[in-house]
């Protein structure tokens, strides 16, 4: 088997994978110290000259593989590194049938052409899910399951999430509570929406729900700003905004009951008065401490903020807090009564793009 795999797509192509193989310890300070089950995972998702020529080190391609992943098969970023990687594997001399394989739109796509030309298989992208909501489907789920994370889990927390929408009083929905308070601070010139996880193995959710409310809202003249923030880290470079700056912002913290405690500061290493509030106690409760305080800070300075509980960083509990997030992105569309599931104004700068390359090599 391979010993790196690099996915190749952006956006939502990526994102949610990259949320759901944080779930064991992808992406933190410590990962290289994680005992992962499966490869060491690469998700090439900004477009960067160097970054990928690095990727492509002959040396390591005989031991790699590329995972393609487009529902329109024809993204351009994505087209372009395929391009490159197949350049490269023919150029080292290896079949692209057993280093390349990818997830695609159905019916004829660029991407499904390439495959059959490189001789290399391709897995069905679920129609009708667009990217940023393509979590749950292959796109998420098999870059989680080459980690070691399980897949039903993760969906079974989405199934639970979505049975207590569909049968709770909308009054005791979490999702459309939240959508409602959203376009509530909406309008009252609150545009800013800041998710803000306190622990490493959730920091990627906040850049997928930055795509997800960003570019299902950002419609019309209407929509909010999303901010992704990383607790407590993040305490000594926004806080000082969020209480001290304009009233412009709705706060939204997430912490994880259960979470590793980590170790804790023993005695004999801190025994000076100034530190003796440490002694015997947890990285793990000070965590918890600064978010309930920035939590109160924010509360005692009139900032409007909700605390997510999740009892634990799990497939079932992260499965369940991105199918929340989905159905309040839904639901705050039908609210503002714009479609969630397009993104016109991205297609337009693609077009222009396209145009300026081709102009440029004629």
């Amino acid at each position: 088997g391979a010993k790196r795999v690099v996915v190749l797509g952006t956006g939502g192509s990526s994102l949610g994978a990259q949320v759901l193989v944080q779930i064991n310890g992808w992406g933190t300070p410590a990962s290289g110290m994680v005992k992962a089950s499966g490869p060491e995972m690469i998700f090439a998702d900004n477009l960067d000259g160097q970054s990928f020529d690095l990727l492509l080190d002959e040396a390591q391609l005989a031991h790699t593989k590329f995972i393609v992943v487009s529902k329109s098969g024809g993204t351009a970023e994505t087209m372009m590194q395929l391009s490159c990687a197949l350049t490269a594997l023919k150029k080292a001399g290896l079949d692209t049938a057993k280093h390349v394989s990818g997830i695609a739109g159905s019916g004829s796509n660029t991407l499904r052409d390439v495959a059959e030309r490189a001789e290399f298989p391709l897995l069905p992208h679920a129609d009708g899910i667009g990217g940023r909501f393509a979590v749950l489907t292959n796109v998420g789920l098999l870059p989680a399951l080459l980690m070691g994370v399980d897949p039903i889990s993760v969906r079974q927390g989405a199934s639970e999430a979505l049975s207590s929408f569909m049968e709770a009083p909308v009054a005791e929905i979490p999702s459309a509570i939240g959508a409602a308070m959203q376009i509530a601070h909406a309008g009252n010139n609150r545009n800013i929406s800041v998710l803000m996880p306190y622990t490493d193995r959730l920091e990627r959710l906040g850049f997928w729900y930055r795509q997800l409310w960003a570019e299902s809202l950002g419609k019309d003249g209407q929509g909010t700003c999303p901010v992704n923030a990383l607790g407590p880290v993040d305490q000594h470079s926004q806080v000082q905004l969020y209480l001290g700056g304009p009233d412009d912002k709705l706060y939204n913290l997430i912490t994880a009951k259960n979470q590793h405690p980590g170790p804790k500061a023993l005695a004999e290493a801190c025994d000076i008065p100034e530190l003796s509030w440490l002694q015997g106690r947890s990285i793990g409760e000070l965590v918890a401490a600064e978010a309930i305080a920035t939590f109160t800070a924010l509360k005692e300075n009139a900032r409007p903020v909700r605390h997510i509980k999740m009892q634990d960083v799990t497939g079932h509990s992260v499965g369940y807090i991105l199918m929340h997030f989905m159905l309040e992105t839904i639901i705050a569309a039908g609210l503002m009564d714009i479609d969630a599931f397009d993104q016109p104004a991205v297609e337009q700068g693609k077009i222009i793009a396209k145009k300026l390359m081709s102009e440029s090599s004629n």
